[in-house]
Order: structure tokens, then C-alpha cells, then sequence
């Protein structure tokens, strides 16, 4: 009887784990939305963050392979080009991507510490 308690509290506690996890990954998943909406390195969406869905859920999907600031650049760059072609990217500004490099690292990093990853 003991052991059916335990279990059923373990699986309680995986439950709420899971269920913290899933907030915090929206919550970052909808900061990086609002990043790419403020900051917009290329220039493309200025009046719906809805817009930036695709590029946010790729950028995100990447953000586990980045090691360092310039692997985030790198992602953030590759998911822009994916979606807008070369041509559109000529137009970026490079001071707005290193605004959003940060704002995506810090993002990021303070995903990883809440989550314990």
C-alpha cells in the first residue's frame, strides 16, 4: 500500500514538473514573439506579433544547439533567410539583430535557470 502511495505522489510531482515546464516554455515561446516584434532586425511585420509565429517557433526549435551568442546570431539569421530569402535579409540592420541577439540570449538563459535544463 505504501509503494501505490508513492508512485501515485511521483506521478503527481512529474505531473506539476511538466505542467511548470510547459508554462515556462510558453512563456519564453511568447517573449521571443514579442522580441521579434519590437525589434525586427529585417524590417518585415510592424503591426502584428501573430506575423512572426513561424519565425519564432524555428528560432525557438534551434535555441538548444546554440552554445553561444554568435550560434544564436546564427540561428536567428539562417530562420530569417529560411523565411524571407537572401534579398530581404540585405535589408537587415545589423544593430536591431545584435538587439535581438541579446534579448534572445537573456531570454533564453533565464528559461534554462527557471527550468532546471
Amino acid at each position: 500500500m505504501n509503494n501505490e502511495a508513492t508512485n501515485v505522489n511521483e506521478a503527481e510531482q512529474r505531473r506539476a514538473a511538466r505542467k511548470r515546464f510547459q508554462a515556462h516554455y510558453r512563456a519564453l515561446y511568447d517573449e521571443l514573439l514579442e522580441i521579434l516584434f519590437q525589434l525586427d532586425p529585417i524590417r518585415v511585420h510592424r503591426t502584428n506579433t501573430d506575423k512572426f509565429v513561424p519565425e519564432a517557433t524555428s528560432i525557438l526549435a534551434r535555441l538548444r544547439d546554440a552554445r553561444s551568442p554568435e550560434d544564436v546570431e546564427q540561428i536567428i539569421q539562417q530562420e530569417l533567410r529560411r523565411w524571407y530569402g537572401r534579398r530581404r535579409l540585405a535589408n537587415q540592420d545589423p544593430e536591431r539583430l545584435t538587439d535581438a541577439t541579446i534579448a534572445i540570449c537573456t531570454a533564453w538563459n533565464r528559461f534554462l535557470d527557471s527550468s532546471g535544463s
